[in-house]
């Protein structure tokens, strides 16, 4: 996840009428968490969704690439093939999910500045308060999950270098012995993998348990 783009929330404005916003402030009063505003929420169920479908394409490609190393048969290039289209997915799904989180980072910084405005323009101080705790909440939420994405991207960008070279490697030596050469490169992307899934896991319990709360 190293690119930036959008592809969801573009016509989206954050701007909210102060009655609006009041209301979702005393949300916050409650004892037990508070929703997260409908916006925030949004956009997280549609880095879930994209997290889920990643997490598919990644054992459908790593699948694919065990097929052609273990199981080779007398054409390659078959498998290879497979491989190659099961990856190019791979990129794809991963290119969406920066997408959508590039637009949910937006909609979540409009918001707060939203909030930082309507604070400003709250005269009882009781309620100033309470709204001030509300944004504090909704602001340690988001943290949390963008620390665990951030713990993802570090194993990612290894995981997807080896599994892109072992790509490129094989299109100009798709032989016994090029298998053979790639092999070292193969068993790190085996071994990567239950790591990248691992904190691939982390974030999307993150945000299912932030979706819960909305």
């Amino acid at each position: 996840m190293i690119k930036r783009g959008r592809k969801f929330f573009n016509n989206v404005k954050a701007s909210l009428a102060a009655g609006m916003v009041v209301t979702m402030l005393l949300a916050g009063c409650s004892s037990t968490p508070a929703p997260l505003p409908p916006k925030i929420a949004a956009g997280l169920e549609d880095l879930h969704s994209e997290g889920v479908s990643l997490k598919g394409q990644i054992e459908k490609t790593v699948g694919a690439l065990k097929d052609l190393m273990s199981k080779p048969q007398a054409e390659y290039s078959t498998q290879f093939e497979r491989f190659s289209h099961e990856l190019g997915i791979l990129e794809a799904k991963v290119e969406q999910a920066v997408q959508q989180r590039t637009a949910t980072e937006t909609v979540v910084e409009e918001q707060f500045l939203n909030w930082d405005e309507n604070l400003k323009q709250l005269k009882d101080e009781e309620l100033r308060a309470r709204a001030a705790d509300r944004r504090a909440a909704t602001e340690a939420t988001y943290s949390k999950i963008q620390q665990k994405m951030a713990e993802l991207r570090k194993v990612w960008a290894p995981f997807i270098s080896d599994l892109t070279d072992t790509r490129q490697y094989l299109k100009d030596d798709l032989s016994q012995v090029g298998l053979q050469t790639i092999t070292p490169t193969v068993k790190r992307i085996y071994e990567r993998k239950p790591i990248v899934i691992n904190r691939l896991d982390a974030v999307l319990e993150m945000l299912n348990n932030a979706m819960e709360r909305s």
